[in-house]
């Protein structure tokens, strides 16, 4: 795999806009879209709800004032108003997920006439996988009422993601962060969007008019840049300004090797689950990828989200796999219905009995045999009776496998079944033998305390 690259990837484009857009949505996701907090249940608010009531006195919903950005594991407990884009979620009302996204203020700079007008209200871009744009569209229509908002899919938005694996780049992104995207209001936020834009700092100027949305994913730490153009790039190249690519390489890759590095990471999207698959939030690791505000209030599924963070156990988590077995096997278990495949822990080495010795004599050769006619030795034929075989151990499953990809897959699992080297038997319809796979815990997840 390439330390760098861009590519164009598959992306549908869901616009929500209107004078009641930023409430409606806020009801919706579980990240934030409102100063205020709308109180509903005592403990659905944690104590320190009143930290930020400034931004109530700089953010006003009814216009387009970008996004709040905040991470739930910063002990300052900063919340920074930006134009940038942020990762979600939507839930539905039993707290399950719908499917995971992106949010974009739309525009992200004001640097053309037409952003200018666009501007003049709240707008949002939700990027999504295509697979959920009609579940999606139903579930923000069947919210709407009479919410003064305007809901569309929207064709001509073309979605890129770069990446760079270099520690120069990581220093660079970080400091850049720093520097542009620290602001606490609105005014801030699209002064520095449109200074990144006008100084070249990352976009070719020439190309920045087709820049509508951008974003850095930081569901992992600095892990890559995301942005959203109305016009297709001829070659993705001509996004970058020349001084950022005097800085770093910037080669046209495959949108596979961006899926393939978020798995070898061990980042996972709700659209690698079978579909149809029932998921928590905090099972898709909602909380570990800044997706997740805790001082928002009311919105659909929050209820049990906010109630489990705070007094519940998280069991379950998914986790990336690695499969060893050859390119056959792991062929048949690419084609397997996953729903299928059962993943159990190794079970710990049994020791060795040793072999009885020929010169052993504790027991006469002459000792009288057991008759199999002997009643003192006859086990009872009744059902009810003991069988005099001790039971066969159940076998302790361990979480289901959600996808597989090469050698590497995602699956559900019960944190404490699994055994700390993660060793896993794959049962796997078809392959007569079960097949190795190790579960890894991220590195970039934080500590338990």
């Amino acid at each position: 795999m390439s330390w760098s690259g861009i590519a164009r990837i598959p992306r549908s484009i869901i616009q929500i806009r209107g004078v009641d857009a930023s409430k409606f949505l806020n009801g919706l996701i579980t990240t934030r879209l409102l100063p205020n907090v709308v109180k509903k249940k005592q403990h659905t608010i944690s104590d320190n709800e009143n930290r930020h009531l400034e931004l109530q006195e700089v953010i006003n919903p009814e216009k387009n004032w970008g996004l709040m950005h905040e991470d739930i594991y910063d002990p300052d407990c900063n919340i920074f108003v930006r134009r940038d884009g942020v990762s979600s979620m939507f839930l539905n009302s039993k707290g399950r997920v719908v499917n995971d996204c992106f949010v974009y203020a739309n525009p992200y700079h004001t640097l053309t006439d037409a952003f200018k007008k666009s501007i003049e209200e709240p707008n949002f871009l939700i990027e999504i996988d295509p697979m959920y744009v009609s579940a999606l569209q139903t579930l923000l229509r069947m919210h709407k009422l009479s919410a003064r908002v305007k809901i569309e899919p929207i064709k001509e938005i073309f979605s890129y993601y770069y990446y760079n694996e270099t520690p120069e780049f990581e220093e660079w992104l970080e400091d850049f962060q720093g520097q542009y995207l620290t602001t606490g209001d609105p005014e801030g936020a699209l002064e520095n969007a449109n200074k990144v834009v006008e100084e070249e700092l990352i976009f070719n100027k020439a190309f920045a008019p087709n820049v509508t949305g951008f974003a850095i994913d930081n569901r992992i730490p600095d892990f890559g840049l995301k942005v959203l153009t109305t016009e297709e790039a001829q070659d993705p190249a001509d996004i970058f300004s020349d001084s950022f690519k005097q800085l770093f390489e910037v080669k046209e890759v495959s949108p596979r090797q961006i899926t393939d590095r978020r798995y070898t990471n061990g980042l996972f999207e709700t659209a690698d689950a079978p579909k149809g698959m029932s998921l928590l939030p905090f099972e898709c690791n909602l909380d570990y990828i800044n997706g997740l505000s805790l001082e928002k209030g009311c919105y659909v599924g929050q209820e049990l989200t906010i109630r489990t963070f705070n007094g519940g156990v998280i069991r379950k988590r998914v986790v990336p796999l690695t499969f060893t077995a050859d390119e056959g096997d792991l062929a048949k278990l690419s084609e397997a219905d996953v729903t299928e495949v059962s993943l159990e822990p190794v079970a710990a080495e049994e020791p060795k009995t040793a072999a009885p010795s020929p010169f052993d004599n504790s027991k006469s050769p002459f000792e009288k045999s057991s008759s199999p006619f002997d009643k003192s030795n006859t086990q009872s034929s009744s059902p009810f009776g003991s069988s005099g075989k001790a039971p066969a151990p159940r076998r302790s499953k361990v979480g289901k496998l959600l996808s597989v990809r090469g050698k590497m897959g995602f699956a559900l699992v019960n944190i404490d079944k699994l055994k700390k080297d993660g060793r896993l038997k794959v049962s796997v319809p078809g392959i007569s033998k079960a097949l190795d796979a190790t579960a890894h815990i991220p590195e970039w997840w934080p500590e338990e305390e």
